[in-house]
């Protein structure tokens, strides 16, 4: 950094985490820099984990006033600045924040000067750590408070009630859902009646001024729209209501960023958030104003949407790099499972339908589940026990949902293959909802867009303990059998243990064979690939019956008899 800064006589900021990684890097003032986000750390009482490191041309390695502001007003862990002479660090100094009397970071304290090699300055970190925690019992009382939304839905169909409720008003409870799930708190739904969006305000400027005065009434600070909103139309919008406006889609990217876990989920959830808002950064808004923090504004890709379209779409260059070679490993372990002939079982259905559950029951496993939707997002394998001490794949997908956005199809399309390729799908339906029917379509829809409606595909009725009169819904699963179960209390689960030994595949076939003492080598290649069921020692050699994968034949067919 010291050599750099004498080259270019700039300033050099590095940021770096807790532990060890390089966040970001700028050149010059380093206070413009935007933070990425550090997940655990969005209270306002909590410092945000980064600390910076920057140098000083001028050779002075004093903290300045704008160092210290900007530690300050970005919470960092530290603010180190390193004076640079004739290509050399020489002093360096370390700012850190201070709480004040009512426990916020409004203070600093200087430490130093140091040299380079001095190992005193690695000490800070501990005194860092204690700052971070000293007053955690004040951070529960002061927790974010959660943001309050309105809900707007519209009314455009003519399509049957369900239980009394029409297409627009499930739609928009489930868009409830979706937002608690999130977080907030629901004040209210509007459902707007008309024929067609209004290419403008979605819902037309006058009910719109209406929707404005509600908010106002209610204190919200969040409004939510049941469908996903163009660049042009959330600026309108926010032009009226004068607060934060988000749409559907921004609110299941939303959610995923919160649940994304893995690495690859992380990576998929980031593009989907990039590709969705690059073509929005114009009507974005108030949401670009300012660091993200709230509903439809925090995940993995924040940092980048206050740069440009073509940082953003390098961005996106990246992690298609990276999830390509997520998919080649993918890929190259399928492979090494369809060697061992072992069979894959995907499970799907709507959100909250039970998969994790059940898989669980199956499976004996520990996955988390949680009555809420998008419970799991990250696809999950576990193996599932069958008979001989063979064992099948079980693999947890994520729920489909109505009108999911076609970005977190295109991103999630590398998890969704596990579907795919596998040889049977468990489809979980959750015959407790009174939109049962409606939410099989929607699975059926995708299901048939990723072109696996042929492979033979197990419905397994779900929660049949939460319906105290049981009716099969009129269903007709074309691909296979129906099982009545519940995922909680076990009933069914034997049933639809048998259904799925019979409708996985049978690959395998019994061979008779003779077998020369000289050819020792083919009974340790039955024991491998196969079973022996009886051996029969002859004079010349051993009459063997076994069973065996049909692709593994070919190597011993000359024994066969």
């Amino acid at each position: 950094m010291a050599v750099l800064t004498e080259k270019i006589n700039r300033e050099i900021a590095v940021y770096i985490d807790r532990k060890g990684n390089i966040t970001d890097i700028s050149v010059g003032d380093s206070s413009t820099v935007s933070l990425p986000f550090v997940e655990g750390k969005r209270s306002l009482k909590r410092l945000s984990g980064i600390r910076c490191v920057h140098t000083h041309p001028s050779g002075g390695g004093m903290v300045s006033a704008v160092d210290i502001s900007s530690m300050i007003d970005l919470r960092l862990d530290a603010m180190i600045a390193i004076g640079v002479r004739d290509g050399e660090a020489d002093e360096i100094y370390a700012a850190l924040p201070q709480r004040d009397e009512n426990g916020e970071f409004r203070e600093s304290q200087i430490f130093g000067p140091f040299r380079k090699d001095d190992d005193e300055i690695n000490k800070l970190m501990d005194y860092i750590y204690e700052i971070d925690k000293e007053k955690t019992d004040l951070l529960y009382e002061n927790e974010e408070e959660s943001e309050r939304a309105v809900l707007v839905g519209l009314e455009s169909t003519s399509k049957d009630k369900i239980n009394g409720m029409s297409y627009g008003e499930r739609s928009l409870a489930e868009l409830e859902e979706l937002a608690i799930t999130a977080g907030a708190i629901v004040l209210k739904k509007i459902l707007q009646t008309r024929p067609k969006k209004d290419p403008a305000f979605y819902v037309g400027k006058g009910k719109l001024e209406e929707i404005a005065l509600i908010c106002q009434a209610l204190h919200a600070d969040l409004l939510i729209f049941d469908d996903e909103l163009s660049a042009s139309q959330i600026n309108n919008i926010e032009s009226v209501v004068g607060i934060k406006v988000i749409d559907r889609t921004s609110l299941i990217l939303d959610i995923f960023a919160q649940r994304a876990r893995s690495k690859e989920g992380k990576y998929q959830v980031e593009l989907a958030q990039l590709k969705y808002r690059i073509s929005r950064l114009s009507g974005l808004g108030r949401q670009l104003s300012r660091l993200g923090g709230g509903i439809g504004t925090r995940g993995p890709g924040e940092k980048k949407l206050e740069t440009d379209r073509r940082h953003i779409r390098n961005r996106i260059k990246y992690l298609n790099s990276q999830l390509e070679q997520i998919e080649s490993r993918r890929n190259s372990l399928r492979s090494a499972r369809s060697d061992r002939d072992v069979p894959v079982i995907a499970l799907v259905g709507y959100t909250n339908a039970g998969k994790s559950t059940l898989m669980n029951k199956l499976c004996d496993a520990d996955v988390f589940a949680e009555n809420k939707l998008f419970a799991t997002l990250d696809p999950t394998t576990r193996r599932l026990p069958l008979e001989d001490g063979k064992y099948a794949l079980l693999i947890d997908t994520v729920g489909f949902i109505r009108k999911l956005p076609h970005h977190l199809i295109e991103a999630f399309k590398s998890t969704l293959e596990e579907a795919v390729y596998a040889d049977l799908l468990i489809h979980v339906v959750d015959v407790s909802s009174e939109e049962v029917e409606e939410q099989v379509k929607v699975v059926d829809s995708i299901l048939e867009d990723l072109g696996v409606l042929d492979k033979p595909v197990i419905m397994a009725f779900n929660k049949i303990d939460k319906v105290s009169s049981y009716t099969r819904p009129g269903i007709i699963n074309k691909n296979g059998k129906c099982f009545e179960i519940s995922a909680v209390n076990g009933d069914g689960i034997e049933e639809l243990k048998k259904g799925i030994k019979d409708a996985l595949p049978q690959n395998e076939v019994e061979v008779k064979l003779f077998v020369p003492y000289a050819e020792g080598w083919v009974i340790s290649y039955l024991h491998q690939n196969g079973k022996i069921l009886s051996e029969e020692h002859k004079e010349q050699g051993t009459e063997i019956v076994a069973k065996i994968n049909k692709s593994k034949t070919g190597a011993i067919k000359k024994y066969f008899v």
